[in-house]
């Protein structure tokens, strides 16, 4: 266990040391910050307030999942982040806690029947494998290692349906669901 507690200690030490050097106020960084702080702000304007319980809770059970996810990835080095907004973990908290959340919650309130949900669910995944992760690749904030972006885009979807039964179930006890 001390051999554990030294190597956690040096992880720690070279990881702020190159987020100071090398990460720190460069333009990943600020597209970062930007997206931990701009999706909430548009969110808020357009979020259907009578159902924000419901909305939150959903978006609350997107962003759980996407940083287990994440801690599971970042473990077995299926993929890295080199660039964070800050050093203190190995996910990319702004995508976990902001624009994931964000994204399935606007789905979620714009399509509430199963069958336009299920399609804008699968643009939604289809945009973030095939077009957000590349793009965040070629900007060097993500790097997969052992990972293929299909794989992202299963996760994606399925994602996005067990947490709408999920939600749905949770929210209607005993009744069932309205018909949206």
């Amino acid at each position: 266990m001390e051999e554990l507690i030294k190597l956690t200690r040096k992880i720690a030490e070279k990881r702020n040391e190159y987020w100071l050097n090398d990460v720190v106020f460069t333009y990943q960084w600020w597209l970062l910050l930007g997206l931990s702080i701009l999706p909430w702000i548009l969110w808020w304007k357009l979020a259907d307030k009578k159902r924000i319980i419901e909305i939150l809770l959903y978006g609350t059970v997107i962003s759980l999942y996407s940083i287990l996810f994440d801690d599971i990835g970042s473990h077995f080095t299926l993929w890295i982040y080199q660039y964070q907004l800050i050093p203190i973990s190995a996910r990319l908290n702004p995508i976990d806690l902001t624009v994931m959340p964000i994204t399935y919650m606007i789905v979620y309130q714009y399509f509430k029947k199963w069958k336009a949900f299920l399609i804008a669910q699968t643009i939604l995944a289809a945009g973030a494998t095939f077009v957000a992760e590349p793009i965040f690749t070629w900007m060097e904030i993500y790097k997969p290692l052992n990972w293929e972006y299909f794989y992202s885009f299963l996760i994606y979807i399925l994602l996005g349906v067990v947490n709408k039964w999920f939600v749905e179930r949770l929210l209607f006890v005993g009744d069932s669901p309205p018909e949206r």
